[in-house]
């Protein structure tokens, strides 16, 4: 075995040794059950998960305005942990979490990309399968590739609602659909919408048995009733949702749809005080949203209601396909000898601290339902003991009398819902992108080595999150301790933090550029709320009139083109996606030196060779976009050509300059 993995598991195991006595103070809530003897007969485990449900996400975990009784009965039956965190808050290196019982730093998932698991890797299912469990799959596992079987017996894929035309690879829910003469872009499509609508809002408009989380509830219904389970048995049941879009069927979001709905807690200018992370991922995940809350902010809190009221009417349907397998379950008299685990790979901010989605350590991103229900050995309770996806493959071994794999890091959690212990660990290891974080009772810190940031909240004083204490001296000694318990985790992060990455920002107000420069986002001016001077010295050909782009920076909602056409000079502005001409002005055939002057409210000016050419009005430049500078909010610039051939073609423009430009100066103020 790995010296430093067995040093590692070692020292996880140690950190548990005082958790009675420090749970003690976070577990007030805990209804001790007596202790019951474990079963001899190996029991089947049923592992429901959603995509994007919060901790509080539930009529009995914080949301009481929620219909979702099949999850009620649930939490009132079972064990339910109020401080359960998603170890990765974002979709797949949750799951390879879960299937692992190892971190990020361990399995390599640190984001979305990237390959399958380490070679020889234990996973749960095939640890599950050394036991002599049957194991099946049904729903989403976002597993690389789509199609592998990990493990499983058998999967009934389903794998992700989809994000745009190309998310049409054939796994059963598309044959699905196509056997009924639909696809997934049938629905994707509707994600744009009109002009007051909301990216990726929308009422489901198909026969509900069409909608991915219906298939997936219907599936596991059928495997359950037709018995095609041997004993003992695991079953995934994975549901896509409420991950986005948000296209519940209107019956069941029309009751959120009337309620004044929570539109998200945040103050005013929190990004700019927060990890540059934050605002990078503000703009990464569906920036549609972000961009119509940022044009749109007056209408702010209604466009966070609206999302809302699709995630919960979501939540309401995927409560609907719990009651079709719980009623499964106990149809063929299999309910009571079931295992019952309920979790989500993470949360989603809805509005939260200005976000949308999912990918930081705030609670509502990171902190998730985890609810466990085993009549026979389980007595109601809520514990405030923590635990966390990590912990998840463990616990399911130990259940199923199966041996936990040296390689695990994360811990058997069953003696608090079986009533042996009120807690195994005193603190929490998460980490994504990069990032780690470590949640104790009264500490949330997190640190970021790729920029060289971080953030620090006293949960006691301030569970909202809002005022990041992360370097100040008089906290010096809590960051040291804090950080002492995270490299004791992951001894490489000390390294990572001594050697911050480099990130090329370009915060000069001044460049000089000449014909073919092109400067990529990372280096190219951020000009938003900024006013722009262009000065451009530019030479015809002999033969030929200028015609074509003199320089561009085209963003993915922002950005500008100073072009030259049949003796006009013309300055296009692009605004929240639209384009506006604003001005244009007449232009001999000779060298000239040409002005475009523009204001951050807007007002554009011309000058050839010193002279007036024109001016015009649009209602802003490029606004400022809230957070930090970050590499999302800049976009290319070229000179004398523009790449995106396809925007100057919805233009009529034409790419390539006839003529040179010899010296183009471009200023910010």
């Amino acid at each position: 075995m790995d010296e430093k993995k067995t040093t590692r598991r070692r020292f996880l195991q140690s950190i548990g040794a005082s958790a009675a006595l420090l749970a003690a103070k976070g577990c007030t809530k805990i209804s001790l059950p007596r202790f019951k003897r474990p079963s001899k007969k190996p029991p089947n485990i049923l592992f429901i998960c959603t995509d994007y449900q919060s901790g509080a996400d539930g009529p009995s975990l914080g949301s009481p305005f929620l219909y979702m009784p099949f999850l009620d009965r649930l939490c009132r039956e079972g064990a339910v942990f109020e401080r359960h965190y998603s170890t990765a808050p974002v979709c797949m290196p949750a799951r390879y979490t879960w299937i692992t019982g190892t971190y990020p730093h361990t399995h390599g998932a640190w984001d979305n990309v990237g390959n399958w698991l380490p070679e020889g890797q234990p996973i749960l299912m095939e640890e599950l399968h050394k036991a002599g469990y049957y194991s099946l799959g049904t729903g989403k596992m976002h597993f690389s590739p789509w199609d592998r079987m990990a493990g499983f017996d058998r999967r009934i894929i389903a794998d992700r609602k989809g994000n745009g035309r190309g998310d049409n690879y054939m796994d059963d829910y598309a044959k699905f659909l196509s056997e009924n003469g639909l696809s997934r872009w049938d629905y994707l499509k509707l994600q744009s919408p009109g002009e007051d609508d909301i990216f990726g809002v929308y009422d489901w408009p198909y026969d509900e048995k069409f909608h991915i989380d219906v298939y997936v509830g219907d599936q596991a219904k059928a495997v359950i009733e037709n018995r095609e389970l041997k004993k003992p048995w695991f079953l995934w049941v994975s549901f896509n949702g409420p991950h986005n879009p948000w296209d519940p069927p209107a019956r069941c979001s029309e009751r959120y749809k009337k309620m004044d709905l929570p539109i998200g807690k945040t103050i005013e200018g929190e990004l700019k005080n927060k990890p540059l992370d934050q605002t990078n991922v503000r703009y990464n995940y569906t920036r549609d949203v972000v961009d119509r809350m940022d044009s749109d902010p007056e209408n702010r809190d209604k466009i966070i209601r609206r999302i809302r009221a699709g995630h919960f009417g979501n939540l309401a349907l995927i409560d609907e396909q719990l009651g079709k397998i719980i009623k499964a379950l106990e149809k063929t008299n299999q309910l009571d000898n079931t295992i019952i685990i309920y979790t989500s790979d993470h949360g989603s901010m809805l509005g939260d601290h200005n976000l949308i989605h999912k990918g930081t350590f705030y609670d509502r991103s990171a902190r998730v339902p985890f609810v466990v229900r085993f009549p026979k050995e389980v007595s109601p309770m809520v514990t405030s003991a923590f635990t966390s996806h990590v912990d998840i493959m463990p616990t399911i071994l130990s259940l199923a009398g199966a041996a936990i794999p040296d390689s695990v890091e994360g811990k058997d959690v069953s003696p608090v819902f079986l009533g042996r212990k009120q807690g195994v660990q005193d603190f929490l290891i998460l980490e994504i992108r990069g990032a780690t974080c470590i949640v104790t009772d009264r500490w949330k810190m997190s640190v970021y080595p790729q920029y060289g940031d971080g953030e620090l909240y006293d949960l006691k004083n301030e569970p909202d999150e809002f005022n990041n204490l992360f370097n100040r001296p008089q906290y010096a000694e809590i960051q040291k301790m804090l950080l002492g318990k995270m490299t004791g985790v992951n001894p490489k992060l000390s390294e990572q933090l001594g050697k911050p990455a480099e990130i090329i920002i370009e915060d000069k107000s001044e460049f000089v550029l000449k014909q073919g420069d092109n400067l990529p986002a990372r280096t190219a001016p951020y000009c938003g709320g900024k006013n722009l001077l262009i000065e451009a010295d530019i030479k015809p050909d002999e033969s030929s009139p200028y015609d074509g782009v003199v320089v561009s920076q085209l963003g993915y909602q922002h950005g500008y083109i100073l072009y030259v056409h049949q003796g006009q000079i013309i300055f296009v502005l692009k605004r929240w996606g639209k384009f506006n001409e604003v001005c244009s002005g007449s232009l001999e055939n000779k060298p000239v030196k040409i002005i475009a002057n523009v204001s951050n409210d807007g007002k554009v000016t011309l000058m050839a060779d010193g002279s007036y050419i024109a001016e015009g009005q649009a209602d802003c430049f490029w606004p400022e976009q809230p957070g930090k500078k970050t590499i999302f909010t800049t976009a290319a610039l070229t000179v004398g050509f523009v790449s995106n051939q396809t925007t100057i073609a919805d233009l009529n423009l034409r790419g390539n300059l006839t003529g040179t430009v010899e010296k183009l100066l471009l200023k910010l103020s």
